[in-house]
């Protein structure tokens, strides 16, 4: 069975933002994707996030582009109501609100997994939460 996994937003930056040493990891976690060896899905805010960080280095077309390209190799997860209100919940356990809403994004999206380089931000996940190495020693 082919695993359905979420990449958080530093994961997403670190590809498209060659941002080094994480850029590699981030390259052979994507490239899963593409090949269609895994589902790799992030969430529409992380796509926000990322425009915001990137726009100071790219044109809007030229970003514009590179999201589109992206965007073909991966899932979409809403942020939608539902996903917000779990996320403020006082019951939740996490202590960042937009880590709590790539959670829950990743659970409403069926993820077996999340890959993000701040494990500990994720430390009241109900999915195993790996780094881009772990991740993809655990699929070599």
């Amino acid at each position: 069975m082919k695993q359905k996994v979420f990449a958080d937003t530093n994961v997403m930056v670190d590809l498209l933002a060659h941002r080094v040493p994480f850029y590699e990891a981030a390259m052979r976690l994507f490239s899963l994707a593409d090949r269609g060896e895994c589902t790799i899905v992030v969430s529409a805010l992380s796509f926000s996030t990322t425009a915001y960080l990137l726009e100071r280095k790219l044109n809007y077309e030229d970003l514009s582009l590179v999201l589109r390209q992206f965007a073909s190799i991966v899932e979409i997860a809403s942020v939608d109501e539902r996903t917000v209100r779990k996320s403020l919940s006082a019951t939740s356990g996490f202590r960042d609100i937009e880590d709590a809403m790539q959670h829950y994004a990743a659970l409403q999206t069926g993820c077996d997994a999340i890959v993000t380089r701040n494990i500990k931000d994720f430390t009241q996940a109900d999915i195993p939460v790996y780094t881009p190495d772990e991740f993809l020693a655990k699929e070599v």
